[in-house]
């Protein structure tokens, strides 16, 4: 487990340890969750593929990402919205055997939803850890800075699947798929 001294990093955990809270009560009304200033939760995957495939030798890697929210439940919002989704491609020294830690950043990802919105997110701090159990988490936070939630913090975390180690000393991995969860916090 890692721990981090970043005051982004932290409200960025205590924003997702929230929505995961409200997560095991999803039966909670929309209009409890505007009340505790939740704009958004929703619970979703996350599909990285990588260019070249992840080994245990580390490479320049493109790595191609597609988010998905709301496919199996509906989110919980102020909007209607019950889905959404948003793609976006970061390239990184990565292998099997290391973490990339890109700490403050500066980028922005937009995503689209059911009723015709979408929300553009400029992310400035992600922290990736390798958890005891061999999974990935990766929390990025920042700021919506357009469309739906203008103005709200944002915080994503990602939990993606141990590596196979076979694959990784061999033909490497090429993709993977994991728990995905976004909220959206009035400022």
């Amino acid at each position: 487990m890692q721990i981090t001294t970043s005051i982004g990093l932290r409200r960025a955990a205590a924003l997702t340890a929230a929505a995961l809270s409200l997560t095991a009560t999803i039966t909670l009304p929309v209009t409890a969750a505007h009340a505790t200033g939740i704009h958004l939760l929703c619970t979703g995957q996350q599909s990285p593929t990588y260019s070249p495939p992840l080994t245990n030798t580390t490479q320049q890697t493109t790595v191609n990402i597609t988010e998905t929210y709301g496919t199996s439940l509906h989110c919980l919002d102020t909007a209607g919205i019950q889905s959404g989704s948003g793609t976006f491609t970061v390239s990184e020294p990565a292998s099997c055997t290391s973490l990339t830690q890109p700490g403050t950043v500066s980028y922005f990802n937009t995503y689209t939803w059911n009723n015709g919105q979408s929300s553009t997110i400029h992310f400035t701090n992600v922290n990736v850890a390798r958890l005891l159990d061999g999974t990935t988490q990766v929390i990025a936070s920042g700021t919506v800075s357009s469309g739906f939630g203008l103005g709200d913090t944002a915080a994503r975390t990602v939990t993606l699947p141990q590596l196979d180690p076979t694959l990784c000393s061999t033909t490497g991995v090429a993709s993977q798929q994991g728990v995905a969860t976004m909220t959206f916090i009035s400022a």
